[in-house]
């Protein structure tokens, strides 16, 4: 019988600790060889090699003197950030954003080019614009192009299996981009992105696992596990837009009956709000106009005021978006959840019928180690999921400095 496990070569084991290496300086910004050895438990000759490789590669760069502890001063590594970069793209509903990201989160540069008039055709046409613009006087080592893709996306082929919106089925976007720029080209959805930007610029999480649902037009979640992205067997994981949750409900855009998205997206929110518009105790006659005029900071506003109506029927989305989020704590234990979105900008009323609907339909052991947290999504959090896809695919990056790349 052929073993299923193939024995590690002397490059598999250079690689690890190549990327053992970066991510231990990534993550202490500055930090000395002893120390390095310190933390991986590599001897301080395979630190110093790898080291010297990853210099000449430009990765790292010394940066000076650190303090004695005795002896010789140590000198100091860091993350050559600046002189590295991604090339991230991301399809929105009227435009295509590209920007220049550097290895810390920081965007470079920034542009964007209009859908007016766009044809399924024309698309490598829009994508080429947007590269060789951001590409142009910059002097920035590119590591590779990433993409945020609507749809159905296949990230281990680098395929657009469907994105109506775009007209596009089966779109090999990987092989025609690398093909033209010789660069690693990666892509992936919106969701899965949002929680990668999380992980790696924002707070994170110190068990190495996350879970960020974000809810706007529709609803989806990206799982980080032991520092990686979890994309599921078929790329759907995190779909949970499309879970049945209030029996007898409306009718989705999917077929089923009751679906999360139909009773706590944004669009689901505005239509029972503007229901609301014609009772004359509502504080909406005074926030708008017109039922029709009623958008989510309207409903903020009057969340605010205490209006009862619209209280209630925040409260009723955070009731079913807590259940998805008990089923979640219940299939994998993950000790924080982020809600993010348009949605998150209702802040606490919706955080507290989420974390209520949660204890009601959860164990309580693991209620009691969950942290729900609400974040409102900051405009470049795709931009920076995309870098943070492309670094980790590239340098490894996301991994905690004690998992295995």
């Amino acid at each position: 019988m052929k073993s299923l496990l193939a024995k590690a070569t002397r490059q598999h084991t250079r690689n690890h600790n190549s990327r053992l290496i970066l991510r231990v300086i990534y993550e202490d910004e500055t930090i000395s060889r002893a120390d390095i050895a310190r933390k991986t438990g590599l001897t301080r000759t395979t630190v110093s090699a790898v080291v010297s490789e990853l210099i000449e590669q430009g990765l790292i760069e010394e940066t000076g003197a650190g303090q004695s502890t005795g002896g010789r001063l140590p000198i100091l590594l860091r993350v050559a950030h600046e002189a590295h970069g991604v090339l991230a793209l991301s399809f929105e509903d009227t435009q295509i954003v590209g920007a220049l990201v550097d290895m810390r989160g920081s965007i470079q540069r920034r542009i964007g080019v209009s859908l007016y008039g766009y044809r399924p055709e024309e698309l490598i046409g829009y994508l080429s614009r947007l590269i060789e613009e951001l590409r142009t006087d910059s002097t920035m080592h590119i590591l590779g192009i990433g993409l945020s893709m609507p749809g159905i996306v296949d990230p281990v082929r680098g395929v657009v299996r469907r994105a109506v919106n775009f007209g596009l089925v089966d779109a090999p976007l990987r092989q025609v981009l690398q093909e033209r720029y010789h660069l690693p080209v990666y892509l992936d959805n919106e969701a899965h992105l949002a929680a990668l930007a999380e992980y790696m610029f924002g707070s994170g999480s110190n068990s190495g696992n996350l879970v960020v649902i974000s809810v706007g037009v529709g609803i989806g979640a990206g799982v980080v596990l032991n520092g990686a992205l979890f994309p599921g067997d078929g790329f759907g994981a995190g779909e949970i837009g499309h879970v049945v949750v209030a029996n007898n409900g409306a009718r989705c855009n999917c077929g089923n009956v009751g679906c999360l998205e139909t009773v706590a997206s944004v669009p689901a929110i505005v239509r029972a709000v503007q229901k609301q518009y014609s009772d004359p105790a509502s504080h909406l006659r005074a926030l708008a106009p017109s039922a029709a005029a009623i958008d989510l900071d309207v409903i903020r506003q009057a969340l605010e005021a205490g209006d009862p109506g619209v209280i209630e029927i925040v409260e009723k989305a955070g009731y079913y978006l807590g259940i998805a989020v008990a089923n979640i704590v219940g299939l994998l234990n993950i000790e924080r959840i982020v809600l993010t979105g348009a949605l998150a900008t209702l802040g606490p009323p919706l955080l507290e019928a989420v974390r209520a609907s949660l204890a009601r339909h959860a164990l309580a052991p693991l209620v009691a180690m969950t942290r729900v947290e609400c974040i409102p999504a900051r405009g470049d959090a795709v931009l920076l999921g995309i870098a943070a896809m492309v670094l980790d695919q590239e340098l490894g990056l996301l991994h905690p400095s004690g998992a295995l790349p």
